[in-house]
């Protein structure tokens, strides 16, 4: 993100709202848009809840994955494309079928991104060029690993067993062009399109996973290590980092070199999933959750503390928040309520920090 992005954001927050330090630590808001006024639909949820946030490549847009409507071909969401230097401007809006969901712990396959020319955006299967907004659709969780090439990897049924899985190759055009088997069942978790590596969970059995990075184009495994944590790409793909687990035995964030595999550097305080890393600096936010048990209760529960920005390569914590929530209805069910904290992402240089929830999208520089 370019210097000149700090100039702008302060005429914005002029505009927008004043400027002013975030919740408590070193966050200081940019800007602040209402999606509502932006969006002036006559369906979906009053609420707009917000399921998904990414910059793009080059700092200079975001996407925002946000609100559910029913229409005769199922549940959707909308796709909208925020210039982050103009963020009052025209804003692109597509539709994507619902169920794209980040920054939630657990199981999630990657199934929203960018190409690395940002030319390309790619949700739960569409995949939408920006230049002519034209569209075109692919397998659900498929995911670009350059400007040109996307891959799907489905795992594959034996005598009613998972036992292996079928990537198949796409181009930009969502044409298929060639496939790999591998023996083993992989769910894809994130992507560096700066080495064009695949960060890859491997279940070994309950309560074990492997974790795996991937050459797709080499059709090779580099590294495999066992670790219960849901890596993320960082530093130009230099290194990986997972959010630990508050209810595990170490509920710590831990980055690792992806060409060794080794520990870069372990948090010494809370550093939970979800987490978002810079994906060209060595920052990430990650999240802070403890386990709690309550009183007459058998099992420990998780209590959400807030949030920490905190820097790999110095081991510093550089800010903590304590984040907005947003209530929506629960999509499973008739009359149950969610309520969860804002999502959010980081700019690929680990300057500035994104918070979506409830029809608002904000923000945020870290300082110093």
């Amino acid at each position: 993100m370019r210097l000149r992005f700090s100039a702008i954001g302060l005429v914005l927050a002029a505009f927008l709202g004043q400027s002013h330090i975030a919740h408590s630590g070193g966050l200081r808001q940019v800007w602040e848009v209402d999606l509502r006024k932006v969006v002036h639909a006559d369906n979906g949820l009053p609420e707009f809840p917000v399921f998904a946030l990414r910059f793009s490549p080059d700092g200079r847009k975001l996407a925002v994955i946000a609100d559910i409507y029913a229409t005769p071909g199922g549940r959707k969401s909308r796709l909208l494309v925020v210039d982050v230097d103009h963020p009052s401007g025209r804003m692109p809006q597509f539709e994507i079928e619902f169920g794209v969901m980040e920054n939630e712990p657990g199981w999630l396959a990657l199934n929203f991104g960018w190409t690395p020319s940002g030319d390309i955006i790619y949700a739960a299967g569409k995949v939408i060029h920006l230049e002519n907004e034209a569209t075109c659709e692919l397998p659900d969780q498929s995911v670009f690993i350059n400007d040109n090439l996307a891959l799907k990897a489905r795992a594959v049924p034996s005598s009613g067993l998972l036992l292996s899985t079928h990537v198949t190759f796409y181009s930009r055009n969502c044409k298929e062009q060639s496939s790999w088997d591998v023996p083993e069942v992989w769910l894809v978790k994130d992507v560096s399109t700066d080495r064009n590596l695949l960060s890859v969970a491997r279940d070994i059995s309950p309560g074990k996973v492997e974790r795996l990075i991937v050459d797709p184009l080499a059709r090779k495994v580099l590294q495999r290590w066992p670790e219960n944590l849901a890596w993320e790409f960082a530093d130009g793909g230099k290194a990986i980092c997972g959010g630990g687990n508050a209810l595990g035995p170490l509920p710590r964030a831990v980055c690792r070199n992806v060409d060794t595999g080794e520990v870069i550097r372990a948090m010494q305080t809370n550093g939970t999933e979800p987490i978002a890393t810079a994906a060209h600096g060595t920052r990430l936010v990650v999240s802070d959750y403890r386990r709690r048990k309550p009183v007459f209760d058998y099992e420990y529960r998780t209590v959400f503390k807030g949030r920490v920005v905190w820097d790999l390569g110095s081991g510093k914590v550089l800010a903590s928040w304590l984040p907005e929530s947003e209530t929506y209805p629960y999509v499973s069910s008739h009359g149950k309520q969610i309520t969860e904290p804002f999502r959010f992402a980081m700019s690929p240089d680990g300057q500035y920090v994104a918070e979506g929830g409830g029809g608002k999208l904000t923000i945020y520089r870290i300082e110093p």
